[in-house]
């Protein structure tokens, strides 16, 4: 998988070659090439990602005509995660992929606090007040915040294994770690000292595809705890059950092609 195609075509639009400028559009351009290289070469996570968009837009739209009063609230975060996994694929297909991350752990941290509201309804008040004053905001940290790990990711639930996910994209997406500053950086000595370069955007094929892959996974899980909230109504549709089925069979070919990969 290459990152640099040759693209026969413009890669900016009328308009864009018109007002971007330097540096900045040499930065726009590699993205957008970066973007065509990993949908052209590694075909199967592309579709992947579709088919898990088609999914959760469909739980969404199942979910217009709702009567429980706390069903909204838990419907509208569920549809902002499912904005930032948009996002966030968008960047990690075009190789930002410590940018990617940062977006994905908030669209975990979005639908796990759902997750828990749907588990405990009397806590959406909490969750509602919690800028509201001194003693509202001491309840939404008991509530929401100590014992993270036990409270917004039990295994009970199905939500422990998205937990991996959580804390890695905290660490080298989010925080600011030596080890996320280190990723973008690269040293050579030169006579007199070292030269220190700085990049934007990830340039190992092959790290791009397994970071990706793991998003697909991370996605998926966060996917699932939307479907687990509106089960009963969500599966009488033959047709979603069918999605989800398949997605997981595509998943799991994916899965073979990004090993051939990387172990090439």
């Amino acid at each position: 998988m290459s990152t640099t195609p040759a693209i026969s075509e413009p890669i900016l639009l009328p308009f864009e070659d018109k007002n971007l400028r330097e540096p900045y559009r040499e930065y726009f351009t590699t993205k957008r090439k970066n973007y065509q290289a990993v949908v052209r070469d590694v075909p199967e996570l592309w579709d992947c990602f579709l088919r898990l968009d088609e999914i959760w837009a469909r739980d969404l739209d199942q979910m217009q005509i709702v009567t429980e009063k706390e069903r909204p609230l838990l419907i509208a975060m569920f549809g902002r995660s499912h904005a930032q996994f948009r996002i966030a694929f968008e960047l990690g297909f075009s190789t930002a992929i410590g940018e990617a991350w940062n977006v994905m752990r908030s669209a975990i941290d979005t639908a796990v606090v759902a997750h828990k509201i749907y588990r405990e309804p009397n806590l959406m008040p909490v969750w509602l007040r919690k800028d509201d004053g001194k003693a509202e905001r001491r309840a939404y940290k008991q509530a929401f915040e100590e014992n993270k790990k036990e409270s917004l990711f039990p295994a009970k639930h199905g939500l422990a294994e998205l937990h991996k996910f959580y804390r890695d994209y905290s660490e080298w997406g989010t925080r600011a770690s030596f080890g996320a500053a280190a990723m973008r950086l690269t040293i050579q000595p030169i006579p007199n000292g070292q030269h220190w370069n700085r990049t934007y955007l990830e340039i190992d094929p092959k790290r791009v595809a397994a970071f990706l892959y793991q998003m697909l996974e991370a996605s998926g899980l966060v996917e699932a705890a939307c479907f687990n909230c509106f089960e009963n109504r969500l599966r009488l549709d033959s047709d979603l059950v069918d999605m989800r089925r398949n997605f997981a069979k595509c998943q799991a070919e994916t899965a073979t092609v990004i090993n051939q990969i990387l172990n090439a």
